[in-house]
């Protein structure tokens, strides 16, 4: 249970860190347009915060960290959400730098930051439908 309640604290701390950096630096850059880097803080709150909320409370409900896929997922989902925000992250501030005009943004460094970001994606959506077999191991399990 330690691990679900100290990943949202660590998630929330990362969101509200990833909304003052974007607002900071697209202030900081004269930049108003419309980036990835607005939309860090929405992934980290969301799916990182508030999805391990929820899996605190299906904890207390069902214990889903005793069953057998938890840690694979748990490390897995980690690095997913890790990857796509790094990307996101990356992808944002240089955008802002493009949009300022201080950086010209190729298209071979262009390609590999989107398919950073898909493969975290990826990695993510794996740890989702883990989490959901671990749901349905320990919510539907037979009565004994």
């Amino acid at each position: 249970m330690k691990k679900l309640y100290y990943s949202a604290v660590t998630y929330m701390a990362l969101a509200l860190i990833s909304g003052l950096f974007f607002r900071e630096f697209t202030k900081l850059n004269g930049i108003y347009e419309t980036t990835a880097l607005g939309k860090v803080h929405g992934h980290l709150f969301s799916l990182g915060f508030l999805f391990f909320l929820a899996a605190l409370l299906f904890e207390k409900i069902s214990e889903i960290t005793k069953d057998d896929l938890f840690q694979f997922f748990f490390i897995t989902y980690h690095i997913g959400l890790g990857v796509s925000t790094a990307a996101m992250t990356a992808r944002g501030v240089l955008s802002v730098l493009e949009l300022k005009g201080s950086l010209v943004l190729s298209s071979g460094l262009n390609a590999s930051v989107s398919g950073i970001s898909g493969m975290g994606h990826i990695i993510m959506s794996i740890g989702l439908v883990l989490f959901v077999l671990i749901l349905k191991n320990r919510l539907l399990k037979p009565a004994a």
